[in-house]
C-alpha cells in the first residue's frame, strides 16, 4: 500500500443537528469496512480522521453527513 493512503473509509449520516457520532462509532465503521473489503484490521491502532458535518438532503430527510478514515 502507498504511504499515506487511506486504510479504510467510511461514511456516517445523522439526522440533522444530531450530536457528533462518538469515537466508538466511526471506528465501528472502519471496521466494517475492513470486514466489507476483507482486509484485517491493523495489528496497531491508527490514526482516525473525521470531515464534517456536512448538511445533506437524500429523499428528502435532512442529515448531517460525517467522512471518517483511518491512516
Amino acid at each position: 500500500m502507498p504511504a499515506g493512503a487511506s486504510i479504510a473509509l467510511a461514511l456516517i449520516r445523522v439526522p440533522r443537528g444530531e450530536a457528533r457520532p462518538t469515537e466508538a462509532r466511526f471506528r465501528a465503521a472502519l471496521q466494517k469496512d475492513h470486514e466489507q473489503i476483507r482486509q484485517p484490521a491493523s495489528a496497531v491502532e491508527t490514526d482516525v480522521h473525521i470531515a464534517g458535518p456536512y448538511a445533506i438532503t437524500v429523499d428528502g430527510t435532512e442529515l448531517d453527513e460525517y467522512v471518517v478514515w483511518e491512516r
